[in-house]
């Protein structure tokens, strides 16, 4: 009986195109909510939440009293775009407000 030998290189290869972000299955806004509420809590400092989001493939630009950050997903047909938006105080997270939308061609 001949078996399949899957190496390890094979694994690796197969699970490089997961998606393990933060917004891996967050296909609505009630679930986004959730998960960007659990990932940057009240209270986070600043540069810890940019971090963390920079991480999980975001885009963010500091504004004043605010860090405006947006993901684009891969998908080449129907795209979903990622909003996450954090009002800032004396350098720490005071609120955190999420949107997200699919866009058609």
């Amino acid at each position: 009986m001949i078996r399949p030998v899957i190496t390890a290189g094979a694994l690796l290869l197969g699970a490089c195109g997961l998606d393990h972000s933060i917004t891996h299955g967050a296909d609505g806004k009630p679930e986004w909510d959730r998960r960007l509420q659990a990932a940057v809590p009240l209270g986070t400092e600043e540069a810890a939440a940019r971090s963390l989001l920079e991480r999980n493939g975001f885009r963010c630009e500091p504004r004043p009293a605010r860090l405006s950050c947006d993901k684009w997903s891969h998908r080449a047909v129907v795209r979903r775009h990622w909003i996450a938006v954090l009002q800032v105080r004396e350098g720490r997270v005071t609120e955190v407000r999420s949107s997200t939308t699919l866009i058609r061609p």
